[in-house]
């Protein structure tokens, strides 16, 4: 079975939320193309999507030291895993 780092894991769960705020800012230049935007927000949102599951497994069997709920901070508090 693979080895989880729970803590570089946080870490990704918490860079890729910026990553999509900071992203949703550069599509308001008029210099961003908009389909562009949509994937990689898209692939972005599918990351961290999985990256939460991985969280909330290892979380259930207690190897996490930070509740998956304190990392997610709106709007992305609200994933459906």
């Amino acid at each position: 079975m693979l080895n989880i780092d729970d803590k570089a894991l946080a870490i990704c769960i918490q860079a890729l939320q910026k990553a999509i705020k900071f992203n949703d800012f550069l599509s308001q230049s008029e210099t961003v193309d908009a389909d562009d935007h949509e994937e990689s927000s898209y692939m972005y949102e599918v990351e961290l999507n999985r990256l939460c599951k991985l969280y909330a497994v290892e979380e259930k069997k207690g190897d996490v030291s930070i509740p998956l709920a304190d990392l997610l901070k709106p709007p992305f508090d609200e994933i459906k895993l």
